[in-house]
């Protein structure tokens, strides 16, 4: 390794050309001679060694990694000065965009500035442009969102955010997503549309939160072209979006037949939460789901929408479920404090299911006073496993 590098000579007719300047012979000049002096330093160490490979190697190795250090070191200290460079420079570039937008949206942006702007090719100074209008546009006032979107277009900011849509790189995109949506450019729609079936989640979740955005009419159209699972982490940036912007709520019983169960599931959800009582009828028809987990959110959910007529269903259910169900069901009727069920929970309380007896014991101290007196009686005649699960429910440090 060494002899290569130490008998690496350098052409004298490019010297003589001016091809390699002198003073950088004197450069290679230095280096070749630290080269020689390392060359020496580990002969002189392999000949007192014993003859072994495995000790030449662990030398070769250290030489190797002391090599990397030295290469490492001024690469990360460069490295850092070049990106507090570029903070400096964006917090500059910053601060004077936002005085020109302001200009300009008071009609005192003077003509060579406009012209400035419009000409700018640095794809750093025209990142930090968009930067500077979506921070700006953030206030709900229409007059200003229509300036900013015109000056958008005018200074062609569009054509490089459906480039950024465009590329390879999922990050690249993401950002072009965000740009459209909040300028609802709708140019590249169908695209965006194409990414929520991508095996990115980052890019899935950012496309779904574009859509809703790009089409405020039908804002969870997305859902019909949903073919990957619909994660809880999707779930909870679109219910955070719901919950943060003004977007026109729709009835999500429509898609309450859609062939994807976490689609199913999250439409339920929202109708729960939003307590669309008008979808009952539509959410009674999935009692009979061939998903455990569908059934499950059924059940929540005609409990939430205090449906007391799906009680009697949810009773004839009961045998057939799994414990899971089992249980929801049980809770479902506590919720409701129906006290013309507490024969059906006075049966269930024989079941040798200890979870069973536990949340019947629940639903029934739910009824009030009342519930609780029934349990004092229950108590007299139960068995030694029964009365700690009631002594428990009734404690009244919990």
């Amino acid at each position: 390794m060494f002899w290569l590098i130490s008998h690496i000579a350098i052409p004298q007719s490019q010297v003589l050309f001016g091809f390699v300047p002198k003073e950088s012979l004197k450069v290679f000049d230095w280096i070749q001679s630290i080269i020689e002096r390392l060359e020496a330093v580990v002969n002189y160490i392999f000949e007192r060694l014993p003859y072994n490979a495995l000790n030449r190697l662990i030398i070769y190795l250290i030489i190797l990694f002391f090599v990397a250090l030295m290469v490492l070191l001024p690469s990360i200290a460069f490295l850092k000065v070049y990106i507090s460079y570029r903070d400096r420079k964006y917090a500059h570039l910053y601060k004077k965009y936002s005085n020109d937008v302001i200009q300009y949206l008071m009609n005192a942006l003077e003509d060579k500035d406009m012209e400035e702007l419009k000409n700018r090719k640095s794809r750093f100074h025209r990142r930090v442009m968009v930067d500077v209008l979506m921070a700006i546009d953030k206030a709900e006032n229409k007059e200003v969102s229509d300036k900013i979107r015109k000056l958008y277009k005018d200074i062609k900011l569009d054509a490089d955010s459906r480039r950024k849509v465009q590329k390879r790189a999922w990050y690249k995109r993401i950002r072009g997503i965000r740009e459209l949506s909040h300028m609802r450019e709708k140019s590249e729609n169908q695209r965006i549309l194409d990414f929520l079936n991508n095996k990115n989640e980052v890019l899935r979740i950012e496309s779904q939160i574009g859509l809703i955005k790009l089409l405020p009419f039908v804002p969870f159209a997305f859902l019909d072209s949903q073919e990957k699972p619909f994660t809880v982490w999707e779930q909870i940036n679109v219910f955070d979006l719901i919950r943060k912007k003004r977007i026109e709520i729709p009835e999500f019983h429509l898609w309450l037949d859609h062939w994807n169960d976490s689609v199913v599931m999250f439409c339920l959800d929202m109708i729960r939460i939003l307590k669309q009582k008008e979808a009952t009828p539509k959410v009674l028809e999935l009692v009979n789901h061939d998903n455990d987990r569908v059934k499950g959110k059924v059940i929540k959910t005609l409990v939430e929408l205090e449906n007391i007529d799906a009680v009697a269903l949810l009773k004839e259910m009961y045998l057939l479920e799994e414990l899971p169900n089992k249980l929801n069901i049980l809770k479902s009727i506590g919720q409701l404090r129906l006290e013309g069920e507490i024969g059906f929970l006075k049966k269930e309380l024989k079941n040798p299911e200890f979870k069973i007896r536990m949340e019947c014991c629940k639903s029934i101290a739910l009824l009030g006073a009342w519930g609780e007196k029934r349990l004092r009686e229950i108590e007299l005649e139960a068995d030694e496993t029964l009365k700690k699960i009631i002594n428990h429910v009734l404690d009244p440090r919990l």
